[in-house]
């Protein structure tokens, strides 16, 4: 009988492995990070007691995400996975979710599919080995005095409140972060996980049709980035954010369909995910 368990510090190192039987780089640190953010919402798959899987997800009140899905390959296809997304969707929905979403790999939409999850949009995964120097204007670094303004921005975009998540993100050193305004509003900002070599782009939030202020976090986050690889993730829709990755040197590298279960969140700006784990 397979049973699913809160993950605990001392369950990190299978999950590090287990994750990285998919190529995914990842480290101890990363559920550290996930756990700070959401301490039950991580999860063990256990066959008689011995660990076969790992879920995580995290709520951010309305709207939830369910990130990263692995289970043992020799026990795949056995109900595994479904008992731990399900174990995820009864977590979430007793926090009062209303949607939760996902990025799926393409060949794992029925999956999804089949537990109540419908498409929504399709997404690019890029990156680029090295960014070259770019030019780009001045524009202002988020900072404390900011923060809430960033927050209150994002969440009528997102849908959900993602305090913690853009706080833990925006206010560490070492990290990037700009916003742009017009009549003193915030209109848009960006902000990038920036590690020893390389950088991941995102969230990047910005109002429906403007562009340009688009155009514009993206150089300023990216004249700050020379010579590391970066990735960023966004909808296949944005055709002129899309030309303008395409235009610094990116490559599509994978693609992925945003899904939701229950009531899709409001959808009315330019977007750039933060993660795929965490939306």
């Amino acid at each position: 009988m397979f049973k699913v368990k809160a993950m605990r510090v001392d369950d990190f190192p299978f999950a590090v492995q287990l994750a990285n039987t998919m190529n995914w780089n990842m480290a101890k640190a990363d559920f550290e990070f996930m756990a700070s953010l959401e301490p039950h919402g991580n999860f063990i798959a256990l066959d008689d007691g011995n660990p076969i899987g790992i879920a995580t997800c995290i709520s951010f009140g309305k709207v939830s995400w369910f990130g990263n899905l692995v289970v043992k390959e020799q026990y795949r296809s056995k109900g595994v996975g479904s008992l731990l997304v399900k174990h995820a969707i009864d977590y979430l929905q007793s926090k009062g979710t209303k949607a939760i979403g996902l990025y799926a790999y393409p060949q794992l939409v029925n999956f999804y599919g089949n537990l109540g999850f419908k498409q929504d949009e399709n997404f690019f995964v890029l990156h680029t080995e090295t960014v070259d120097s770019v030019v780009a204007g001045t524009l202002p670094k988020v900072a404390k005095p900011q923060i809430r303004a960033i927050e209150k921005f994002d969440s009528r975009c997102f849908g959900g409140d993602r305090k913690k998540l853009l706080e833990s993100i925006i206010l560490e050193k070492g990290n990037l972060s700009f916003y742009a305004t017009e009549d003193a509003d915030v209109i848009g900002y960006v902000a990038s996980t920036v590690y020893e070599t390389m950088a991941w782009v995102g969230p990047l939030m910005c109002k429906a049709n403007n562009i340009d202020a688009a155009k514009s976090l993206f150089n300023a986050v990216l004249a700050k980035l020379s010579g590391k690889t970066v990735y960023a993730a966004l909808p296949k829709k944005e055709i002129a954010l899309t030309k303008l990755f395409f235009d610094a040197g990116f490559k599509d590298d994978f693609s992925v369909v945003r899904m939701f279960l229950g009531e899709v969140p409001v959808k009315n700006c330019i977007y750039l995910a933060e993660s795929l784990e965490r939306g």
